[in-house]
């Protein structure tokens, strides 16, 4: 049996109003919405990241991601980290400084550094600071010529002493002179097992495990935007937060367009592709 011609005519009204509606939405909240990070098992990763094909304006000064050997990186301070996870949740990381990666000796030493700015520790997670003494001339913990806390680095050549110390055994290295002492946060939980004598075998599975950080990148307008069916950016030429929305961007909320109206009906369709 063929169709009733109505039956074409309805079709075709319902081709062209999606069409339409398509059209007519906003590039940026389509791009932003679809286009999301993936690196070896961490996936889905959306504003305020952004790098390779997702647009600097997707995401937030400062959140670049790298994705290089299926692991991605991350420039804080101009440092590089290793970003094991990303929780949305909580807005937290857990990185791994690169330098000291599989190498508790680096061609060079420094402390660890946050932009405070936009990142801080994640006081939830307890994580906790030992610190690693590089090119010291003594070694205050040696036990007949034993050291349960030193490990082995060769600087230039030529043999010294360097040894970590935790927050609980902090004290034995009082007075030691050493050339270079960096702080470096370990999860809570590696924390005391590193307090324990012998345990140096831990210390470069501490590091590799890294510790969590926290971001803020306009949280609460990001979360306006996004209960009003947006998609979260940012507006490089202005410096301020962006919310792209369906029909266009808005400078907080898809809720107000300028005049106090939205299509909705275009919105709810567009909710669709974020």
């Amino acid at each position: 049996m063929n169709p009733k011609p109505d039956s074409f005519l309805l079709l075709l009204i319902l081709t062209t109003f999606v069409s339409i509606c398509v059209s007519q939405i906003d590039q940026q909240y389509q791009t932003c919405g679809q286009t999301l990070l993936q690196c070896g098992d961490i996936s889905g990763i959306g504003y305020p990241f952004w790098g390779g094909n997702r647009n600097a304006s997707c995401g937030y000064p400062g959140f670049e991601l790298n994705c290089q050997n299926n692991t991605f990186r991350l420039n804080i301070s101009s440092m590089i980290y290793r970003v094991l996870d990303i929780n949305n949740t909580t807005r937290t990381l857990r990185v791994a400084r690169d330098d000291l990666w599989d190498n508790v000796c680096p061609r060079v030493v420094t402390n660890t550094a946050l932009n405070f700015t936009i990142f801080d520790y994640y006081s939830t997670a307890n994580d906790q600071n030992i610190t690693l003494h590089y090119g010291c001339t003594i070694n205050p913990v040696a036990i007949a010529g034993i050291s349960p806390y030193n490990f082995n680095c060769s600087v230039n050549g030529l043999f010294s002493w360097n040894y970590y110390l935790t927050g609980q055994n902090s004290w034995l290295g009082n007075g030691t002179p050493c050339n270079t002492v960096i702080s470096v946060p370990v999860n809570g939980t590696a924390a005391p097992a590193l307090a324990n004598p012998w345990s140096v075998n831990l210390l470069q599975g501490a590091l590799n495990n890294g510790f969590w950080i926290q971001w803020s990148a306009n949280n609460d307008n990001c979360n306006v935007c996004v209960r009003s069916g947006g998609v979260c950016g940012y507006n490089a030429d202005s410096g301020s937060f962006s919310c792209y929305c369906s029909n266009g961007t808005r400078r907080a909320t898809c809720d107000d367009d300028g005049n106090g109206t939205v299509d909705r009906k275009i919105t709810k369709f567009s909710n669709n592709f974020r």
